[in-house]
């Protein structure tokens, strides 16, 4: 069932499971909650950025103090922001939401709710490997629930645009696993040092881009071969 223009009302399917007509519920609402959800929580991790008093006429050695929290709120602002675009990218060729792909979502979106205390957790303590697990523990957690979201969304639950590439398909799904397999293999690094795993973590979001375009180039380059034979 394609999705209607303003898709506020839901839609029993035609065919049906056990007897039961399967509905569809409002897709609309829901990227309206998850844009809500990472806007507000992107915009909370600004508010551990207070100038410390360090006294009158000492506002360079302020600033200065300020400097390690101006660095973990980039780091995490941008680890954030690669989520939400593979998350956009996720619901962009999601046509309609069932239950069950209502409760992944939000049972994914409550992992973006408690990023900022565990944003904040590694601000407070940027060199402990322990914040840094906890931050990359909650960050995994979000992509390991989108991944399997996604996978019944293109599978079992038929929610994705007809006649979909699978190669699109894989890349959605590994884009989601690509980061808790990265953040999983990197935290024991961080016991040794943590500087590595930030690094690693800073790639993130241009490995995901990079990893994008190669793979819409190379659909682009087959349709054109297609079409020219």
């Amino acid at each position: 069932m394609k999705k209607t223009e303003n898709n506020a009302i839901a839609k029993p399917n035609k065919s049906k499971m056990a007897g039961i007509p399967r509905f569809f519920m409002s897709l609309s609402r829901l990227e309206t909650l998850g844009d809500a959800i990472f806007a507000f929580s992107l915009t909370l991790l600004a508010f551990d950025l207070k100038i410390p008093e360090i006294g009158q006429g000492n506002l360079g050695q302020s600033l200065y103090a300020l400097l390690p929290k101006v660095v973990i709120f980039v780091f995490t602002f941008l680890v954030v922001a690669q989520q939400w675009d593979v998350h956009q990218r996720t619901i962009r060729y999601i046509t309609n939401a069932d239950g069950t792909f209502i409760w992944l979502n939000l049972l994914s979106l409550m992992f973006i709710v408690l990023l900022p205390t565990s944003a904040d957790i590694l601000g407070k303590y940027p060199l402990d490997p322990l914040a840094l697990a906890i931050f990359g523990g909650n960050l995994a957690m979000f992509s390991l629930i989108s991944w399997y979201e996604w996978r019944y969304a293109s599978g079992n639950g038929h929610l994705i645009v007809e006649n979909m590439e699978p190669e699109v398909v894989r890349m959605i799904g590994n884009l989601w696993l690509s980061t808790p397999i990265i953040i999983g293999i990197s935290i024991p690094i961080s016991f040794l040092s943590v500087y590595p795993v930030y690094a690693i973590w800073l790639l993130m979001p241009i490995l995901s881009y990079t990893f994008s375009i190669r793979t819409v180039h190379r659909l682009r380059a087959k349709t054109g071969k297609q079409e020219q034979a």
